[in-house]
């Protein structure tokens, strides 16, 4: 008899965007067991709405102030149980199925810590503008470049409480650190040929911006567990990436 795997998703949301109910309703649509954390800090009245709307029984649900997305992230964790946990922002969407392909993997032998995929871009009006073209095979790679796309990627929660969670003083490269603690403290990954979710880049994305607190946590990740000539080769290949991405966005 299959093993049921159970899924945790934290959804933090600072903002109200449009795409919202969509990623609410690509949380309802998936086939497997799911539990359901909306942490809104937005202080709008259509997030509430939206809420109302999707037809999802959230198992915890708190409007407003937090003291971040990575605090947010964590207070919606520790309200649910599932074995499986990962956030979904309210600009992105899981695509069709993408539980369902992720649970199998996750009852394989010998059985993986982290599964991720990859993800697709969307434009302001929701059309695709290309794929996540930087997400690779794990290696020691990963200790100089994110190579793990945040929304198709979904870990153990007992392995992320082992490494200690998310870093709550993080805004930036949260994610990418706590795939890193992972990788270091020997965690199984597994790689997904299947592109798993879709993720907005557009104005308003941290990602889009070239902010100087964006690239102090870039650097002092990178030189903490590679040095600081890959952390400044890092840094400043985020810069050229960042810039190349607005530049040449239709």
């Amino acid at each position: 008899m299959s093993e049921t795997v159970n899924f945790a998703a934290a959804v933090p949301v600072g903002a109200w965007h449009d795409f919202f109910p969509v990623a609410l309703e690509s949380l309802a649509s998936q086939n497997a067991p799911l539990q359901v954390a909306l942490l809104d800090a937005s202080n709008d009245p259509r997030v509430a709405a939206a809420a109302d709307a999707s037809g999802i029984d959230f198992v915890y649900r708190r409007h407003g102030s937090d003291a971040g997305q990575s605090d947010a992230i964590k207070e919606g964790w520790r309200h649910t149980d599932a074995e499986i946990v990962f956030w979904l922002n309210g600009d992105d969407r899981l695509e069709p199925g993408a539980l369902e392909r992720v649970s199998a993997v996750f009852r394989r032998e010998p059985r993986p810590d982290v599964v991720y995929g990859g993800s697709e871009f969307l434009d302001a009006a929701g059309r695709c503008i290309g794929t996540h073209d930087q997400v690779g095979d794990i290696s020691p790679l990963l200790l100089r470049s994110n190579i793990i796309s945040q929304p198709s990627c979904f870990a153990r929660r007992a392995a992320v409480e082992k490494v200690g969670g998310l870093d709550g003083d993080l805004h930036y490269v949260m994610d990418w650190d706590l795939w890193v603690r992972l990788y270091r403290d020997g965690a199984r990954f597994e790689r997904l040929g299947d592109t798993l979710s879709a993720v907005y880049m557009g104005e308003g994305t941290k990602t889009g911006h070239v902010a100087p607190a964006r690239l102090t946590e870039v650097f002092n990740l990178v030189n903490r567990n590679a040095g600081l000539w890959p952390a400044t080769k890092s840094t400043l290949a985020l810069i050229a990436h960042t810039l190349h991405s607005r530049w040449s966005a239709p």
